[in-house]
């Protein structure tokens, strides 16, 4: 219900395009293959605790994940990117991480 609302919520906006709602990370596996957006929105609630998100990651590592919490103040950017298997590309991939805060 809560995904179906804000995919009705966001297609009122000119700037996103909403390809599909799914109320769990099964269903949006299934989904994904048929819509191929250019990010997916994952929405959760502190109640529902801890999401993996590593089986999407895996099947899809070059896709965008922008994560919120309903009860918290910031999103989440989440995402992967295959780096080579020498030390020089492992250096090289952490060196371009952001710097904490």
């Amino acid at each position: 219900l809560f995904a179906e609302a804000i995919a009705q919520l966001l297609g009122h906006t000119r700037a996103v395009k909403v390809v599909g709602a799914a109320a769990t990370l099964d269903d949006a596996l299934a989904l994904l293959p048929l819509q191929m957006p250019d990010l997916v929105l994952v929405l959760t609630g502190s109640e529902e605790g801890h999401l993996d998100l590593c089986p999407l990651l895996t099947a899809y590592p070059d896709l965008p994940i922008l994560r919120a919490d309903l009860n918290a103040v910031d999103l989440r950017i989440i995402s992967s990117r295959r780096v080579g298997t020498r030390t020089a590309d492992l250096m090289a991939a952490i060196q371009s991480l952001p710097t904490r805060r």
